[in-house]
């Protein structure tokens, strides 16, 4: 079985799964409730972008909301849709729709007397990592449904850290272009839900 983030979750779990003396069992209740921090690389104009997405839910709420809010909030989006469409198949084809424009300009280049093509060029840009504290449980979650991909498409390479970039490249590169309409009152809501 590969390794499916930094933390290699799904190991430890076993490990501990298979233990029948009294300290593996508490050690197993004690991982369920805990967190784990994951590195993730990101572009640093798109972080950038985010502190002020994030300092702009700040400022409406009237509460808490940083870059490891944000990426929890797209990592939940992402669990979601796996819940709802549990096809391995369809989750791979999702991280490679997003995976094949991530990190590229894209831009349409005259090809003939009327026809155009869309050409995508490799961004060079500096990066930024980010140390994403989440859940242990999620983030076991996540490693499961892509060790599931393995079935589908061995050998994707796909990790946890991955993902997380790919979401988060994702949604701030169409929010800055305008393509989320509606997506701050829709965090703002997700917020206030918490409240109540």
């Amino acid at each position: 079985m590969g390794k499916y983030s930094q933390a290699n979750l799904i190991d430890e779990e076993l490990s501990l799964i298979g233990s029948s003396n009294f300290i593996g069992k508490l050690l197993h209740k004690v991982n369920k409730s805990s967190t784990v921090l994951l590195s993730i690389d990101v572009p640093l104009n798109l972080f950038l972008r985010a502190e002020v997405f994030c300092e702009d839910i700040q400022d409406l709420s009237d509460m808490h909301f940083e870059q490891n809010d944000l990426m929890n909030l797209l990592y939940n989006d992402f669990l979601l849709f796996a819940k709802k469409n549990p096809d391995s198949m369809a989750i791979f084809r999702l991280l490679t729709s997003l995976d094949q424009y991530a990190d590229k300009d894209s831009r349409l280049e005259k090809s003939g007397e009327s026809a155009f093509k869309l050409i995508h060029k490799e961004k060079n840009q500096e990066i930024k990592t980010l140390n994403l504290r989440m859940r242990r449980k999620f983030a076991l979650r996540g490693e499961v449904l892509l060790a599931d991909m393995e079935e589908v498409q061995p050998e994707h390479g796909y990790t946890l850290e991955k993902v997380f970039e790919l979401l988060y490249i994702d949604f701030i590169d169409k929010f800055r272009k305008g393509n989320h309409a509606g997506v701050v009152e829709n965090i703002l809501r997700l917020l206030d839900d918490e409240i109540e």
